[in-house]
């Protein structure tokens, strides 16, 4: 095992108490895991400690440190993810979907009058996604 040389440097009480409430109130589990990492650091714990207590490689332990004494909480989030850009807005997302839902065995068939409405052509896996996303997220 080797030895522990890395920590937390610097921890004020206000970046203390924000961890805490990202700790425990956070939506997002990475953001949450990682808070606690920090404050685990900043009492001493070593990265094999940390480690194990948050189930990941001590590696990964040792660059969310370095990401929070260089970039604080911005070294929290993750980087932003490659891809390529959406095809609708929000708004035009929600349009294709109202429409896709008219006929729902067969939303395919809306898609010329997704295309009418919005003027963009989208095609039926794009509008299947669109649809599993608002039955499973989208119940409010």
């Amino acid at each position: 095992m080797k030895v522990p040389t890395k920590f937390v440097k610097t921890l004020s009480d206000e970046e203390h108490h924000k961890l805490l409430r990202n700790h425990q109130t956070s939506d997002n589990f990475r953001i949450r895991n990682r808070s606690h990492a920090i404050l685990l650091s900043w009492e001493k714990f070593s990265i094999d400690e940390i480690a194990k207590i948050c189930r990941i490689d001590r590696d990964t332990v040792s660059l969310w440190i370095d990401n929070w004494n260089e970039w604080k909480f911005e070294g929290l989030a993750d980087d932003g993810k490659p891809g390529r850009p959406t095809i609708l807005t929000l708004e035009e997302a929600e349009k294709a979907v109202e429409i896709g839902l008219q006929n729902p065995k067969f939303p395919h068939r809306g898609l010329s009058a997704i295309k009418r409405e919005t003027g963009k052509e989208i095609s039926k896996f794009t509008l299947k996604n669109l649809l599993k996303k608002k039955t499973t997220f989208g119940k409010e």
